[in-house]
């Protein structure tokens, strides 16, 4: 039996209703009690990443923990961010210090030993001088930001253990008494204050202990599910290995609380029921208040833009809104004569560089996939761009973390790469006097007769510095952005209650089905990776390209002509769907992003090895930049020798890179497809 029009056309506000009634759910507090670790929580703060399939810690890693303390304190209290004070002390107020240090900073001329000095002499360098008085007062002002950031969540976790605390004396039948709970709080002082600390060194295990808890933890301590580990994966170890790897003491190393933040994450999930958790992210609206209109859109099948602009988030339209806002005053500061090297001819790329971006998500989502993932989730995921823009996530959430970890990463290969340069000058005289009377010449040297060695850090430097770390970041950052749309529980909440048992029993396919919500994960990674690849294509064409027009055109249509971003994006959600939709427990992170980090690995290898070939053929050819540079013709038929079989190769990769995409993903939608049939007909039965 059909649905009735008048089910179909139920108000927003009746389907929000029942949308509440059906996704009651009973309270976390009932749930059977484990053992408790220093300071009373359920879970050690040595377990981030411990559970491979958490948001929980994704979050709390993002963006300094900032929003996951965020959510625990309204969660907690109610209490809402003070929204314009942190804007005006986390953003505008840097943003002057900065502004300030680059206007009042001064070239001073700097001469060369034995150079003469004179007036366009090759002897005189210049070396940008900062304001002293200014730069210690950002470096000031930075300090007392991060202490009083510290003091406000050591103000949250103490919430969190009085909570703790109360809970234990239910459920052990004694009074709540002030006294003993201020004893408590005095014993765990020092874990309170070094649990925040921006760099710490953390103790190395906080397993459960025995005070005036002995009773509790005894009981708490008897079999059952809730002590069993989740499997570990490559996610888990590669974690500890980078959290200990610093450290010969064996203690857990954590960044910003990041541990900390994800443990009171974890024990305020545990404290609050499931429907209070289902709300959004830094606007902290609750699901029920936009996602049933998602699924009347989804049932329906409207395909008015408008209607699906209306049912978004408010987070989406703030995204929407301060987006608009700030391309609007780029505008208007190209078309102004505030700064020369921004004009109207620089805004235009940087609206191609969006526009190749918006393309590709409008033939991705909209084109095909659009009641797949709702548009609403689209503006999310896109977020690690989109937010960049508003100034409240964005970069935050997968380009800050990329080069946070590439910098590690690139920083102990730089530092293996001086010892072997080391061993070979000591073992090799002449190279040690040709360091000390030449260095340029020495440089070139070591690369024409070493090249093999540069090969191999490039190989490291491909695969490790730029595919791992890249590939995790874009995978981490699917994983932080929380949406209803790929809930299947919530996908089957009927809008209704006027339907009955049987309809209720053959919900809408589209709306249900593993294929569809295959479709969607796809979606969501493909956004994801094109808002990381617009950020990169924006820093490779205005930070690493030569300043002018031509060259930044090229730069944009060659990264656009290889769109690796997504595609390594599209072959992670193959493994994303085998795990989550088809339960194969063998794909943890490592077998997920593995393909992506081959493809992605080898695709800039390629282009590296092809770069420092042409180094090496440019300083045999005498074509470097001393005085037997040879003609320019000379120099541009070494570049297309040289980059020309690279590009082939490039194209190549993403060739089959797209093959072996549309082959698992066919493969698995015919067997997402069986899985739906087989669940089908059993309801049917």
């Amino acid at each position: 039996m059909a649905p009735s029009m008048s089910s179909a056309l139920t108000p927003n506000s009746e389907r929000r209703h029942n949308y509440q009634e059906v996704v009651q759910i009973p309270s976390a507090s009932t749930s059977r009690r484990r053992k408790t670790y220093r300071g009373g929580f359920h879970t050690s703060i040595c377990d981030i990443f411990r559970d491979p399939h958490s948001r929980t810690d994704c979050c709390a890693v993002a963006c300094c923990g900032v929003l996951a303390s965020d959510r625990n304190r309204y969660l907690l209290s109610g209490e809402r961010p003070p929204l314009w004070r942190r804007v005006l002390l986390y953003f505008v107020i840097p943003f002057l210090f900065i502004g300030a240090i680059g206007y009042f900073t001064v070239d001073v001329p700097v001469v060369e030993d034995g150079e003469d000095g004179g007036d366009g002499g090759d002897g005189e360098l210049t070396m940008k001088v900062p304001p002293l008085g200014i730069l210690w007062s950002f470096y000031a002002y930075i300090g007392i930001i991060s202490i009083w950031a510290w003091w406000s969540k050591r103000q949250l976790r103490t919430q969190i253990m009085t909570k703790l605390y109360e809970e234990w004396s239910r459920e052990s039948g004694q009074e709540l008494n002030q006294q003993q709970l201020r004893a408590f709080l005095r014993r765990h002082n020092l874990d309170l204050s070094r649990a925040h600390f921006s760099c710490s060194c953390c103790y190395t295990h906080d397993n459960y202990f025995y005070s005036e808890r002995d009773e509790w933890n005894s009981q708490s301590l008897e079999g059952g599910d809730n002590n069993e580990c989740p499997d570990e994966d490559f996610c888990t170890k590669f974690w500890d290995f980078l959290s200990q790897m610093f450290w010969c003491c064996g203690c857990w190393c954590q960044c910003c609380g990041a541990c900390a933040i994800a443990q009171e994450e974890r024990e305020v999930n545990r404290l609050t029921r499931y429907e209070q958790q289902e709300i959004d992210y830094i606007t902290f609206q609750p699901y029920s208040e936009y996602f049933p209109s998602i699924q009347y859109l989804r049932e329906n099948q409207i395909k008015s833009p408008w209607e699906h602009l209306q049912a978004t988030s408010e987070l989406s339209r703030k995204i929407l809104r301060n987006v608009a806002g700030v391309l609007i005053l780029l505008i208007l500061f190209a078309l102004s004569d505030i700064d020369s090297n921004f004009t109207w001819e620089n805004m235009i790329v940087v609206l191609l560089t969006l526009g190749q971006a918006f393309f590709i998500e409008y033939l991705v989502h909209w084109r095909w996939n659009r009641f797949n993932l709702s548009f609403d989730s689209v503006a999310k995921y896109f977020g690690p761009f989109d937010l960049s823009l508003c100034k409240a996530c964005g970069f935050f959430l997968a380009t800050p973390l990329a080069v946070m970890f590439e910098m590690i990463v690139s920083t102990l290969s730089l530092i293996v790469g001086m010892v072997i340069a080391n061993i070979i000058v000591e073992s090799n005289p002449d190279l040690t006097n040709e360091l000390a009377s030449d260095p340029k010449a020495f440089a070139k040297d070591i690369i024409e007769n070493y090249t093999g060695i540069f090969v191999f850090f490039q190989f490291v430097n491909a695969f490790c510095v730029a595919a791992l770390v890249e590939e995790m970041v874009k995978y981490f950052s699917y994983r932080m952005v929380v949406t209803p749309d790929l809930n299947p529980r919530l996908r089957a909440v009927p809008l209704s209650t006027n339907v009955s048992s049987e309809e209720a029993d053959h919900v809408d396919e589209r709306r249900n089905s593993k294929k569809s919500t295959g479709s969607g994960i796809t979606v969501a990674m493909v956004s994801v990776a094109l808002g990381f690849a617009c950020c990169e294509n924006l820093l490779y064409v205005f930070v690493y390209s030569p300043p002018s027009i031509g060259n930044e055109i090229s730069v944009l249509l060659v990264r656009s002509f290889f769109p690796v971003h997504p595609l390594c994006a599209a072959i992670q959600s193959i493994g994303v769907c085998k795990r989550d939709l088809e339960g194969d427990k063998r794909y943890g992170l490592g077998r997920i992003i593995a393909p992506a980090i081959l493809l992605h690995g080898t695709f800039d290898f390629v282009l590296m090895v092809a770069a420092l070939f042409q180094q090496v053929q440019n300083i045999k050819e005498g074509n470097d930049d001393d005085s037997t540079a040879a003609s320019p013709e000379k120099v541009e038929s070494v570049d297309l020798a040289t980059q020309l079989p690279a590009l082939v190769a490039g194209l190549v990769l993403v060739v089959c890179g797209n093959l072996y995409y549309v082959i698992q993903s066919r493969a698995q939608t015919r067997r997402l497809g069986a899985m739906d049939n087989e669940e089908l007909s059993g309801i049917v039965n």
